[in-house]
């Protein structure tokens, strides 16, 4: 097994730190719609991250990487959909905002990364 990457860190800790403290705070009623939602997509966004360190083939890993890419947009628009029903502060948003543009950076550094490692299509 690879070593986690930093990406898979950055994932992995954002669930366990910010997101699930977080949830504690929604209401009941949510507990099986928005709040299963996001925690679903941090699980997609750590899968993916996992994936995307572990495959060798660079094809494979660059699919991993849109994948995650994808899973950290749609935690966007989920976290904003909680601001909107007062589940959480403007101030806790944009502060998770941050954190997932960290890991945007991330995604798009080793998308550059990666693709270069392609061999030109001809």
């Amino acid at each position: 097994m690879a070593e986690p990457s930093t990406l898979q860190k950055k994932a992995e800790i954002f669930t366990e730190l910010d997101i699930y403290p977080l949830l504690k705070n929604f209401p009941q009623a949510e507990k099986y719609a928005l709040s299963q939602e996001i925690k679903q997509s941090c699980y997609r966004l750590v899968r993916a991250a996992v994936m995307a360190n572990n495959l060798k083939v660079v094809k494979k890993r660059l699919e991993w990487l849109d994948e995650a890419d994808a899973e950290k947009t749609y935690l966007l628009v989920t976290l904003k959909i909680a601001r909107t029903q007062k589940y959480i502060t403007q101030k806790k948003l944009l502060e998770l905002q941050g954190k997932l543009e960290e890991v945007g950076r991330i995604i798009g550094g080793l998308q550059k990364y990666f693709a270069n490692l392609q061999p030109p299509r001809t």
